[in-house]
């Protein structure tokens, strides 16, 4: 497939785009998400709403760039449909880079759905 850099004020670089995900239950400190970048882009924010409520307090999910530690969502013990703590960043990931999203250790019982809300980079390369 071939690549292109489209027109600065194309809407592929204007608009946000959402890419709505599941946050399963699983064992604590485990990775349940990875979000790739398939060109250079910004992840704008990250939000989650409760689908089962976690066993504490301190419930949550840790959101890495690779290794390194971008920020939490704080889930705690909301009940279901309850909007946790969204995380506000302006995340520059590579093509190639990757967001890892892991159970905090209070949080094995916790599922969410979520969105990524991301922009691409003004001249970013896509496949066409």
């Amino acid at each position: 497939m071939a690549e292109k850099s489209m027109a600065y004020d194309h809407p592929a670089y204007l608009a946000r785009q959402i890419a709505p995900v599941k946050l399963p239950a699983t064992a604590a400190s485990t990775s349940v998400l990875k979000f790739v970048a398939f060109t250079n882009m910004r992840i704008k924010r990250i939000d989650a709403i409760v689908d089962i409520a976690g066993t504490a307090d301190a419930a949550g999910y840790d959101v890495l760039r690779g290794t390194s530690s971008l920020g939490s969502l704080g889930i705690g013990t909301g009940a279901a449909a309850s909007l946790g703590t969204g995380l506000v960043t302006d995340i520059a990931l590579t093509s190639g880079q990757y967001l890892d999203i892991k159970t905090k250790a209070a949080s094995a019982t916790m599922a969410c759905s979520a969105s990524i809300e991301w922009t691409l980079d003004p001249g970013a390369k896509v496949t066409v």
